[in-house]
């Protein structure tokens, strides 16, 4: 097999494999991870038949497995929304459970051709449905869980200038003397919203309590039909955090196949999607069971209990909290938060690689101050990391290249002897001291370089709507015009004029073929993924014809 075919191979398969995983994540849900289940709570831990029991399918609430009847109260009465606006968060809350319904990010647009209009993450009608519950389990007493009624002073919050905090309460009373306060925290350029319950026993029994908290979901159906201008190869889906397990996903179909229960002592849960999460960030060194549970209508649950029960005595107060992350996966904002939480921004199987390079392009980035600038920057110092590889390609190229006229002799001489046509090849490569495989072999180290940056600029959420020069508004969209592709196209065509050898009429149209498949299929890849392509192709280029013209082919 010469050089040119093994070349023609290796380029085909990185192009089948980019649309391969992009096929398989947009048109077909995760397969279930193996996660080990464990429903029983051992006596370390918790023990059994003294807290609450894990949800089951029958409700989209905590099963008790106590006295609840006055856990009816009041939970089927309508609410009321109460509306929270800070500078990075416009959120609707509800009397009615005291939950986040709606969550819009003031700082991201729905699209470039419509900036005023909010990207909204969550919301609590129509059918993709994405909300943030939670609520309190107590032993043997009337309890506030996400159906309880509130009640709020105010229907509308507005953090005001100059304050850092804006703080949102709900009040509840039990019939058995006990006073709920639960408290939202929002701050000032952040992300993270601090939820706080406060409880004044006024009883005359010690108050024994857990909190519980969890997304709601419906995940959308995938489209039937396979549409490249549509594609979002990125997982959606849960995912949790702990110290031992690391990082692991919990799809939906892992949640529809069973109802799962993980312990641990640390992390977080999170819901994911393109560009942004949710995430209920856990306490350290604080016991929890992890949840999962699929009702009617396509409904999926992921949440965590607390298994350290909180005593408050009579006539005391005492407060349960946690955090809630709602927001971009700002990769600097994200690792802030929580360890682990930067692995949301799925680089896939390759992220050791995908990581560092989009660490560089970010410092890149804070001194050019232009993403689609720094993509170019990066691309070079690529280019001169490789270059030595690259050289060695492009003289094995050269030097073949320099032998097309024998080859072509060889091949009018032997005709359709293939096994006396190799023999005579591989002689020629011999006596010539050509090595066949010395092109094709320092692009093969490469390819894992290049498929890692696909990764990290696809995934950059800092990409999103992020313009580069004249008609290029949105890196992360595809090209209006698609003048970078056509660009792209053009370029892979000259760089195959440079380095064409002898080659079979077949293998000639395949290789002339490609400009114009990769050229569709970019047309629509993201502008900033374009960009990098075609400045590699034109460095290539420069590459070759100069090689080219010191050995004088």
């Amino acid at each position: 097999m010469d050089n040119q075919r093994l070349i023609l191979f290796v380029v085909l398969g990185f192009l089948f494999l980019m649309l391969w995983q992009s096929w398989v994540e947009y048109s077909s849900p995760p397969q279930p991870t193996q996660i080990s289940r464990d429903n029983k709570v051992n006596g370390d831990i918790a023990d059994k038949g003294t807290i609450p029991e894990t949800p089951t399918i029958t409700s989209d609430s905590p099963t008790l497995g106590l006295d609840s009847a006055s856990q009816a109260l009041n939970q089927t009465a309508k609410g009321e929304p109460v509306l929270v606006e800070t500078d990075t968060l416009k959120v609707e809350l509800n009397t009615n459970g005291a939950g986040i319904n709606k969550v819009w990010l003031k700082k991201y647009s729905v699209d470039i051709d419509h900036p005023d209009e909010l990207f909204q993450l969550m919301n609590d009608t129509g059918e993709d449905i994405y909300m943030a519950q939670g609520g309190l389990l107590v032993q043997n007493r009337e309890f506030p869980t996400h159906k309880t009624l509130y009640t709020s002073s105010n229907k509308s919050y507005r953090l005001a200038d100059g304050k850092d905090v804006l703080d949102v309460e709900f009040v509840w009373n039990s019939a058995d003397g006990i006073t709920y306060k639960k408290i939202y925290r929002f701050h000032r350029d952040s992300y993270i919203v601090d939820i706080t319950y406060k409880v004044f026993n006024t009883s005359s029994k010690t108050w024994v309590g857990y909190q519980y908290n969890q997304f709601k979901r419906t995940p959308l159906e995938a489209q039937s039909s396979f549409n490249p201008a549509t594609m979002v190869p990125s997982y959606t889906g849960g995912a949790i955090y702990d110290r031992d397990e690391k990082y692991r996903k919990i799809s939906f179909s892992d949640m529809q196949d069973e109802n799962l229960s993980i312990l641990t002592t640390n992390g977080w849960v999170g819901m994911l999607q393109h560009y942004f999460v949710g995430a209920w960030l856990l306490e350290d060194d604080s016991k929890y069971e992890i949840f999962t549970n699929k009702l009617a209508h396509n409904k999926y649950f992921l949440g965590s209990k607390s298994l350290d029960p909180v005593s408050i005595q009579p006539g005391m107060a005492g407060e349960l909290s946690t955090r809630l992350f709602i927001g971009p996966k700002e990769t600097k904002r994200l690792t802030e938060a929580a360890p682990g939480l930067e692995l949301t921004v799925d680089y896939g199987w390759l992220t050791a690689i995908s990581s560092p390079l989009y660490w560089l392009l970010d410092k890149i980035h804070s001194i050019v101050g232009n993403w689609g600038w720094a993509i170019i920057i990066l691309t070079i110092l690529i280019k001169l990391a490789f270059y030595p590889l690259s050289a060695a390609s492009h003289k094995s190229m050269a030097n073949m290249r320099k032998m097309t006229p024998r080859i072509k002799t060889l091949k009018e001489r032997y005709g359709d002897d293939k096994q006396k046509l190799n023999q005579a090849m591989m002689k020629l490569y011999k006596e010539e001291k050509i090595n066949p495989l010395g092109g094709c072999l320092p692009v093969l180290i490469q390819i894992p370089v290049f498929i890692a940056l696909y990764w990290a600029l696809l995934e950059s959420v800092e990409l999103r709507q992020a313009p580069w020069i004249l008609w290029i508004k949105d890196l992360s969209a595809p090209d209006p015009y698609f003048i970078l592709p056509v660009l792209m196209g053009a370029s892979m065509l000259a760089q195959q004029m440079l380095s064409v050898v002898a080659m079979d009429p077949m293998q000639k149209k395949i290789m002339m073929a490609m400009p114009v498949v990769f050229t569709f299929f970019f047309l629509f890849f993201p502008s900033g993924l374009v960009l990098y392509w075609t400045v590699n192709n034109l460095l290539t280029i420069a590459q070759q014809y100069t090689i080219n013209k010191k050995m004088g082919v």
